[in-house]
């Protein structure tokens, strides 16, 4: 019994982990997952579209990222959807840029300001009006995880292609192959001075997260993964229950098999009224 309930609790703390993981990008990344964005867009589970009977179902869950730097407001910096089939094991996840021009209480405004008007209730209900889909969980998870998490692994190499020098924002990185803690991965990951601007942002983070998953589902020790449970417990917030992670947890190797689709919302870049929007293109 005490073995069961061990191995349960494992399960429980390895899916709060990559729920943790989940907040911070695509998860659908480089060799694994990825797919070319010039596919057929990720189409989410639409409003009253009827559940198939199965354990875990199908249901969508909003993902979001906050900055947690001090002196920065709680705008979401990553905003995403993902559409969860748990009957035929597979996972689509939509990332809306943060900049996208959508109305949030009658008014246009970027998407990301929906949390610091209204927190989570307020942006699910803005993202689902946006969409037409049915919000029926959300993640919150703040960007100090991902510091605390690279430390927890000991770090991860990363190739850093530029010198990177931003001292107002603390960026201060030497171009090579080198071991970089978690203050220097959130670095890397923020950097922007690229002729990519913020796809290169994008491009990193992506990076970033692949290689941190890559560390964590090394992590067989029960007793390491429940050191990493106050990071959990601190920096993200989900109504997701024990029972859905644990279907989740049964389920995730399947999911990883058959690949997550990825899909960035498509749009461009426009200036209205001085300021710089992602205009959605919802035709495409």
């Amino acid at each position: 019994m005490q073995v069961m309930i061990m191995n349960l609790k494992k399960i429980y703390y390895t899916v709060l982990i990559v729920v943790i993981v989940l907040g911070f990008g695509y998860l659908g990344f480089d060799r694994y997952f990825r797919l070319p964005f010039d596919q057929e867009p990720v189409a989410p589970i639409a409003n009253g579209q009827e559940e198939k009977e199965s354990e875990f179902g199908k249901f969508n869950v909003l993902i979001m990222g906050l900055d947690g730097r001090q002196g920065v407001n709680d705008r979401a910096d990553t905003i995403i959807l993902a559409s969860l089939d748990g009957e035929n094991t597979k996972a689509q996840l939509l990332s809306i840029p943060r900049d996208t021009r959508v109305k949030i209480k009658g008014a246009w405004d970027k998407i990301n300001a929906a949390y610091a008007y209204g927190g989570i209730e307020l942006t699910s209900k803005t993202v689902s009006d946006f969409l037409d889909v049915e919000i029926d969980r959300y993640v919150v998870v703040n960007f100090n995880s991902l510091v605390k998490l690279v430390d927890e692994v000991g770090g991860i190499e990363v190739d850093v292609p530029v010198r990177m020098y931003v001292p107002l924002e603390g960026i201060d990185l030497q171009a090579g192959k080198q071991h970089l803690d978690g203050e220097q991965v959130l670095a890397y990951s923020r950097f922007r001075g690229t002729m990519e601007g913020d796809i290169g942002r994008v491009k990193r983070q992506q990076q970033v997260i692949t290689l941190l998953l890559e560390e964590i589902l090394r992590v067989q020790n029960f007793t390491q993964i429940s050191q990493m449970i106050p990071i959990y417990k601190e920096d993200v917030d989900t109504d997701l229950t024990i029972k859905e992670m644990i279907a989740l947890a049964r389920i995730a190797p399947e999911i990883m098999e058959n690949g997550i689709e990825t899909q960035v919302l498509p749009g461009e870049n426009k200036k209205i009224d001085g300021l710089w929007f992602w205009e959605p293109d919802m035709e495409e």
